[in-house]
C-alpha cells in the first residue's frame, strides 16, 4: 500500500540538493518537480478513475510538512497544486477528462480567489483580468481561477465562478521579486478576452462549500477554504519546523565570541529553544485535529459540513501559522549575526516564513473574529468559511 509519509521522507535529501537553485531561479527546479512527481506526492489528491490515489487532505498537508524539511518551494508548489487538484475534483467529467489526459501527476497552479471577472457569453464566459500568486505556473499546462461575475451586454447577471483555462491561453507576467518563498515562482497571471466553455466552470459558492452536483466522491466534496488553509499551514509548519531544527544545530555549537562560553549553557536560549519547541508542538496538535476533523467528515459523508466545524478548521489553521510565525522570530531574534547572511539556512527560512504568513487564506483577524462571533452566539459576518 502507498504511504505519502514514506514518500516525502525518501525525498528530503534530493529536495535540499534543489533548494538553493530554485531560489535562484526564482522558480522550483525541474529536478525538484520530478521529485515530487516520482514519489507520488503530485496525484496524491487526484481522481482514482484517472490513477490518482484520492487520499483524504491528511496525506496531502503531512506530507507537505515533510516535504518542507526539503525545500520551502517544492513543498509550497506540491501544496498548491495539490490544492487545486482538490477542487478539479469536483468538476464536470468532461473537464477533469481534459485536465488528466496526461495523466494524474499533472499540476494544476492557478488563483482560486477572485481576482478577475467573468461574463456571459453565448456557449460560455469571457475571462478577464490579472491575478496574482499563481505559485508553480512554469510546471502546469492547466489553470484554475477565481472570477467575479459582471453583468453581459443586456444586464443579465453572472455568477461568481471557480473556472478552468489552459495557461496557453493566459500571460504569464513575471513579477516574482520577493522578500521571501523566492522558489515559487508565483508570477502574474493575465486574462484577455479568454473563453471559457460551460463544462469549464462552476459556481464559486457551490464549489468552495462542496454542494456542487455529480457523483463525486466524498473527499471532493469537502469545503474548499478550510482545506486549502489546512493543506496550506501544512506547508508553513514543516518550514518553520526545519528552521528550528537548523537553530538548534547551531546553537548547540555556537561560543559567546566576546565573552567566551557556550551560547547554549545560557538559560535565555534554553527558555527560548524550550518555548519556541512548545509553539511548534501545539501548531503540528492543531494540524492534526484538523485532520482528525476531515477524516471524520468524509466517513460520514456529513455534507455540507457545519458551519461551526469549517470555522474551527481555518482557526486552526490560523492559529498554527501564527504559532509557526511566533517560534520562528523567537529563535531568529538570537540566531547572531551569521544567520544575516544570505547562505544561512536559518536565513532563508525566516524570510520564507514571513512571507507565507502573509498569504490571505492566514488573515489571523478575521478568522479569529467569525470564530468569536460564532461562540459570542452571532452570524459568521462577510467572511466565506
Amino acid at each position: 500500500m502507498y504511504d505519502p509519509i514514506a514518500a516525502a521522507q525518501a525525498i528530503i535529501p534530493r529536495l535540499r540538493e534543489t533548494a538553493a537553485q530554485s531560489e535562484a531561479q526564482r522558480r522550483v527546479s525541474d529536478d525538484a518537480i520530478a521529485a515530487l512527481k516520482e514519489a507520488g506526492l503530485a496525484r496524491l489528491m487526484a481522481p482514482r478513475r484517472y490513477g490518482g490515489y484520492e487520499l483524504s487532505p491528511r496525506a496531502q498537508i503531512l506530507s507537505c510538512a515533510i516535504t518542507a524539511q526539503g525545500s520551502s518551494a517544492a513543498s509550497w508548489v506540491q501544496m498548491v497544486c495539490g490544492a487545486h487538484t482538490f477542487i478539479v475534483g469536483r468538476f464536470p467529467e468532461r473537464c477533469q477528462d481534459e485536465v488528466f489526459a496526461g495523466g494524474p501527476d499533472v499540476l494544476i497552479p492557478g488563483t482560486p480567489a477572485m481576482q478577475g471577472t467573468v461574463q456571459r457569453v453565448d456557449g460560455g464566459w469571457l475571462l478577464n483580468g490579472r491575478w496574482q500568486f499563481c505559485s508553480g505556473v512554469d510546471h502546469g499546462p492547466w489553470l484554475i481561477l477565481g472570477a467575479r461575475g459582471i453583468d453581459d451586454q443586456a444586464g443579465n447577471k453572472t455568477p461568481n465562478l471557480q473556472v478552468v483555462v489552459p495557461k496557453s491561453d493566459m500571460l504569464v507576467d513575471d513579477t516574482w521579486f520577493t522578500l521571501g518563498m523566492r522558489g515559487t515562482g508565483s508570477k502574474d497571471i493575465v486574462a484577455q478576452d479568454v473563453f471559457v466553455p460551460v463544462h469549464r466552470a462552476l459556481h464559486l459558492e457551490r464549489t468552495f462549500l462542496g454542494t456542487v452536483e455529480g457523483g463525486h466522491g466524498a473527499v471532493y466534496r469537502l469545503p474548499v477554504p478550510a482545506v486549502l488553509a489546512s493543506m496550506a499551514a501544512g506547508a508553513v509548519l514543516g518550514i518553520a519546523e526545519r528552521g528550528f531544527q537548523c537553530f538548534v544545530a547551531e546553537t548547540r555549537v555556537r561560543q559567546d565570541v566576546y565573552v567566551g562560553g557556550s551560547k547554549a549553557a545560557k538559560t535565555s536560549f534554553q527558555m527560548r529553544t524550550g518555548e519556541a519547541a512548545g509553539e511548534l508542538d501545539m501548531a503540528r496538535m492543531l494540524m492534526e485535529q484538523s485532520c482528525d476533523l476531515l477524516d471524520e467528515v468524509i466517513r460520514a459523508n456529513a455534507i455540507p459540513m457545519s458551519l461551526e466545524a469549517r470555522a474551527k478548521v481555518r482557526w486552526n489553521a490560523a492559529y498554527a501559522v501564527e504559532l509557526c510565525r511566533r517560534a520562528t522570530e523567537r529563535v531568529y531574534a538570537v540566531a547572531g549575526a551569521h544567520a544575516t547572511y544570505d547562505k544561512s539556512e536559518l536565513q532563508r527560512f525566516h524570510r520564507d516564513i514571513n512571507t507565507a504568513c502573509h498569504h490571505a487564506i492566514f488573515d489571523f483577524d478575521g478568522i479569529a473574529e467569525v470564530r468569536g462571533r460564532l461562540m459570542l452566539g452571532l452570524d459568521e459576518g462577510r467572511a466565506m468559511v
